[in-house]
């Protein structure tokens, strides 16, 4: 009898001890996420229940990304823009890795571990607190990598609650800063260049985001991506950096400051006058080398050379914006 009750009591405190064992991500968990997926299809509808007659909650336009967490039977369970549904299989290219800027998202567990590699066989690089804000550049079996303070490190993703429309998607009114399509814009992630405190990488991303645009039509009085002329070019492509510029080459010679030719860095503004007209009449984007990319009115968005002679005749000046 002494010993059925020694047992008996080994077991209550080995059930003890289970139950008051404090796990080190202390609240609820969501969704693993289980791929990044690209749309194929010209337009995607996002559905309420795996079926089409369910309801539409939205559309997703090729090339934009989501975020699978889970099927049924031919039909994704995704995060599509901050809205959960399903997509069916069949348009949507899946991946188990890879880059892709999501934002930032909101982490759901206190004491969470951050890790230097996609697994918990790698080293704790950092704890977090609950609702603390990790910033998402990838994806790797089931973990995300984000840029968590001074730390590049994965957390598992169902511990990370996204909060921001994808940067690459259509209705996100942010650009991406590391990667664009999975490759890299030349900008190396850090919580430095993250925070807008290196102004190189600022200038960087602004040379970047520009290059994209490469043979896009020039039109006059264009600044979309259909379209650019040459300051409405500008326009755009600093603002995707958070800084406005005025519309026209005349006023967008007044803002910043004035430099020498000889001191011109990547990111400045170079202009042109007696070109089309008169005066102030064209202006790029000084990418290095003796080069700027600009909208020309024969080539589009293009890279011409400074030490040309058309371009040496015509230079009247350069600003620069981003000190």
């Amino acid at each position: 009898m002494k010993h059925l009750k020694r047992i008996s009591l080994i077991i209550i405190l080995i059930a003890l001890l289970i139950g008051t064992h404090t796990s080190p991500a202390s609240a609820k968990s969501g969704d693993f996420v289980t791929h990044i997926g690209i749309v194929t299809a010209s337009a995607l509808n996002l559905r309420s229940e795996p079926s089409t007659t369910s309801q539409i909650l939205s559309y997703a336009p090729q090339n934009d990304y989501v975020i699978v967490t889970g099927r049924t039977g031919s039909w994704l369970r995704v995060n599509y823009n901050l809205i959960s549904g399903y997509m069916h299989e069949a348009y949507i290219n899946r991946y188990t890795a890879k880059n892709v800027e999501l934002g930032y998202g909101r982490i759901t567990g206190n004491k969470v571990n951050l890790r230097s590699g996609p697994g918990t066989s790698y080293p704790v690089v950092a704890q977090s607190k609950l609702n603390e804000k990790a910033y998402i550049i990838g994806f790797n079996n089931q973990w995300y990598k984000v840029i968590y303070k001074d730390h590049i490190c994965y957390i598992r993703s169902d511990f990370l609650e996204l909060t921001e429309i994808p940067y690459e998607n259509k209705l996100s009114l942010k650009s991406p800063i590391f990667f664009v399509g999975g490759k890299s814009t030349g900008v190396s992630p850090s919580a430095q260049a993250l925070s807008g405190s290196s102004t190189a990488a600022i200038k960087e991303q602004i040379i970047s985001n520009a290059k994209k645009h490469i043979g896009t039509p020039y039109l006059w009085g264009g600044n979309t991506p259909g379209g650019f002329d040459c300051s409405g070019f500008t326009q755009y492509i600093f603002k995707q950096s958070g800084i406005t510029l005025p519309r026209t080459t005349t006023e967008q010679y007044q803002v910043g400051t004035a430099i020498n030719k000889n001191d011109l860095q990547p990111g400045d503004l170079v202009f042109l006058a007696n070109t089309y007209r008169s005066g102030i009449s064209h202006v790029g984007i000084y990418i290095g080398s003796d080069k700027m990319i600009h909208a020309s009115s024969s080539k589009g968005i293009t890279i011409s050379d400074l030490s040309s002679s058309y371009y040496v005749q015509h230079y009247y000046g350069s600003r620069r914006i981003i000190k």
